[in-house]
Protein backbone atom coordinates (compact mmCIF):
# COMPACT_ATOMS: atom_id res chain seq x y z
CA UNK A 1 0.00 0.00 0.00
CA UNK A 2 1.39 3.41 -0.94
CA UNK A 3 1.95 6.15 1.60
CA UNK A 4 -0.72 8.25 -0.15
CA UNK A 5 -3.31 5.48 0.29
CA UNK A 6 -2.32 5.04 3.93
CA UNK A 7 -2.69 8.76 4.59
CA UNK A 8 -6.05 8.88 2.81
CA UNK A 9 -7.30 6.00 4.98
CA UNK A 10 -5.95 7.57 8.17
CA UNK A 11 -7.53 10.90 7.24
CA UNK A 12 -10.90 9.25 6.63
CA UNK A 13 -10.67 7.42 9.96
CA UNK A 14 -9.80 10.65 11.78
CA UNK A 15 -12.72 12.45 10.10
CA UNK A 16 -15.17 9.71 11.13
CA UNK A 17 -13.82 9.78 14.68
CA UNK A 18 -14.51 13.52 14.87
CA UNK A 19 -17.98 13.23 13.33
CA UNK A 20 -19.00 10.30 15.55
CA UNK A 21 -17.60 11.70 18.80
CA UNK A 22 -20.21 12.05 21.55
CA UNK A 23 -21.42 15.59 22.17
CA UNK A 24 -20.05 15.48 25.71
CA UNK A 25 -16.49 14.80 24.55
CA UNK A 26 -14.13 17.13 26.43
CA UNK A 27 -12.86 20.08 24.40
CA UNK A 28 -9.26 19.01 25.04
CA UNK A 29 -9.93 15.65 23.37
CA UNK A 30 -11.79 17.26 20.47
CA UNK A 31 -8.89 19.67 20.04
CA UNK A 32 -6.42 16.76 19.85
CA UNK A 33 -8.60 14.95 17.30
CA UNK A 34 -8.70 18.06 15.09
CA UNK A 35 -4.95 18.51 15.53
CA UNK A 36 -4.39 14.94 14.31
CA UNK A 37 -6.76 15.49 11.36
CA UNK A 38 -5.00 18.70 10.36
CA UNK A 39 -1.57 17.11 10.66
CA UNK A 40 -2.59 14.21 8.41
CA UNK A 41 -4.17 16.63 5.95
CA UNK A 42 -1.01 18.73 5.71
CA UNK A 43 1.15 15.63 5.30
CA UNK A 44 -1.10 14.36 2.51
CA UNK A 45 -1.15 17.74 0.76
CA UNK A 46 2.64 17.97 0.88
CA UNK A 47 3.26 14.41 -0.22
CA UNK A 48 5.74 14.08 -3.07
CA UNK A 49 4.81 11.37 -5.56
CA UNK A 50 7.67 10.30 -7.83
CA UNK A 51 5.23 8.63 -10.21
CA UNK A 52 3.31 11.85 -10.87
CA UNK A 53 6.33 13.93 -11.82
CA UNK A 54 7.86 13.63 -15.24
CA UNK A 55 11.43 14.87 -15.15
CA UNK A 56 13.13 15.02 -18.50
CA UNK A 57 16.69 16.17 -19.07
Amino acid sequence: MSRRTELENELETARKRIEEAPKDTPKEVTHLMWKEFNSLSVELNNLYDDDEIDITD
